[in-house]
């Protein structure tokens, strides 16, 4: 049998190891280092991302807090445009019933100022739901029963009475203030 022998010469395998393991080492030592600083780096730019999407998340929750306060100040003041349009409407509707009352109290001051007498000088005269009153002077005493004696028969009043008289302080003037009340009569009244 043959048997060959190499004549080449070559390095035992324990410094054949050891002149290859030291490069091996530095080479898997910087492929270490280079993972290292590839994945700080995708974490560095992973973590500003997050962090820009916080921001932009904190902001539109910013903007999504003062939307829902402006809501919440626009119902408060629909619900408060509400309760002014029903409090006007209401209004309203006690001014157009104020024609009709209107044409009623005016057709009462032509009675009073038809059965006045020439003599009396009417100051005031108010009305309240159903009832009235008359203030003035009046030149002569005896023209006041007359003017109240001729109120009493007309149909829109009732209960026609003269309530105060007193002579002026005066002592130039010899005028009769006086204050008449009165009942208005309920049929004719529109209100």
């Amino acid at each position: 049998m043959l048997e060959r022998i190499n004549l080449v010469p070559q390095l035992p395998l324990a410094e054949r190891i050891k002149k290859t393991s030291l490069p091996a080492i530095g080479l898997l030592l910087a492929l270490i280092l280079i993972f290292l600083a590839a994945s700080d780096r995708i974490l560095k730019t992973r973590i500003t991302s997050l962090s820009r999407d916080i921001a932009e998340a904190q902001q539109r929750a910013g903007t999504i807090a003062g939307t829902q306060a402006r809501i919440a100040m626009l119902t408060g003041s629909i619900k408060q445009q509400k309760e002014e349009k029903e409090r006007l409407s209401g209004q309203a509707g006690k001014l157009t019933s104020i024609q009709e009352r209107k044409k009623h109290f005016s057709g009462i001051l032509a009675a009073i100022a038809s059965t006045m007498p020439s003599s009396v000088r009417c100051e005031k005269v108010t009305f309240q739901k159903d009832t009235g009153q008359i203030s003035g002077t009046a030149v002569q005493y005896r023209e006041l029963p007359a003017f109240v004696k001729t109120l009493g028969n007309d149909p829109l009043f009732a209960n026609v009475m003269l309530r105060d008289l007193d002579r002026s302080p005066d002592a130039k003037k010899a005028d009769f203030t006086f204050t008449i009340t009165f009942q208005l009569k309920r049929e004719t009244d529109p209100s």
